[in-house]
Order: structure tokens, then C-alpha cells, then sequence
């Protein structure tokens, strides 16, 4: 249930529970490379969990502001799973508005989706070398809980 699951970064305590939903969404992924992947606290921002009660990892979201071009800078969520019988829906929804939350916070005008996860575990070190083969933008500037000003978010330099 929505009101039952914390949603928040990746902590060092999750790392091996967060593998099981990996392990689903990308079988050829090592454990050792997971935590490779998560070794520091910085690298471990770039994941948002939901976790139950219980502390099992219901959703994980792979987070990376990047540039798309000159002009614009994006989220790119190259991994968005959930994994919960009773409240999908709910989840996932938490996941989205913590993902929006981040963009803002970066000054992201954008949210890219892959349609797939990465092919190869690789492609998760350096996700902005890669370019997804068919994503979806979720453009912010059209969502009704962006701040109003737009021009009022913050800029990363």
C-alpha cells in the first residue's frame, strides 16, 4: 500500500535486496557488478527506492540528470520497475512524483523513460553514452504540480 512504503535513495542496507528486482529486470547482471554499480554513496543517489514496512524493496528507479544537446537537461530513467501485488498502481505513482521531485531539483525541463532496460550491464555504468533505441519524454513544463513560475526552478551549473 502507497501509505505503508517509504520512498527515498538507495541506502547501503538495500544493495542486496534491491538486486532481487534487478535480477528480474536484467538476469545478466552480476552481484558483483551491482555492487560496483552502488559502491558509493554518490552512486547510490542515482537509484530511488520504495520500500515496505518490512524493508523489502517494492520499486526501483535508475535516476541520471544528463544534457540532451545544447539546450536542455533531462532525467534520463533508463530502469523503472515495481514489484508489489496489492497496490502496482500506487508504487509506481510514488516512484514518478519522486523522479519529478529529483528533475525539478536538477533543473530538468524533462524525463526520458526507456522503453526497455539497457541491453548490457554496461550500458547502467555510463547510461549517457548510450542512447536508447525508443524512450518517451515526459516533458514537466506541461505537468500541473510543476511550480508556477516555471522560471522559478532551480538551475545546476
Amino acid at each position: 500500500m502507497p501509505k505503508d512504503c517509504e520512498i527515498g535513495f538507495l541506502h547501503a542496507d538495500d544493495v542486496a535486496r534491491a538486486f532481487a528486482v534487478m535480477q528480474v529486470v536484467m538476469p545478466s547482471l552480476s552481484f558483483e557488478r551491482w555492487k560496483r554499480l552502488l559502491a558509493t554513496d554518490s552512486l547510490r543517489r542515482q537509484w530511488a527506492v520504495a520500500r515496505d514496512r518490512r524493508g523489502y524493496i517494492r520499486g526501483l528507479v535508475r535516476i541520471q540528470p544528463t544534457s540532451q544537446g545544447q539546450v536542455a537537461r533531462i532525467l534520463d530513467v533508463p530502469i523503472f520497475a515495481t514489484v508489489s501485488l496489492l497496490d502496482h498502481d500506487g508504487i509506481s505513482r510514488q516512484l514518478l512524483d519522486f523522479a519529478k521531485k529529483c528533475a525539478w531539483e536538477e533543473g530538468c525541463e524533462a524525463i526520458r523513460f526507456w522503453n526497455s532496460a539497457p541491453e548490457t550491464p554496461e550500458q547502467l555504468e555510463l547510461p549517457e553514452a548510450t542512447d536508447p533505441p525508443v524512450s518517451l519524454f515526459y516533458d514537466l513544463r506541461t505537468d500541473r504540480q510543476w511550480p508556477d513560475p516555471y522560471d522559478t526552478r532551480p538551475v545546476k551549473t
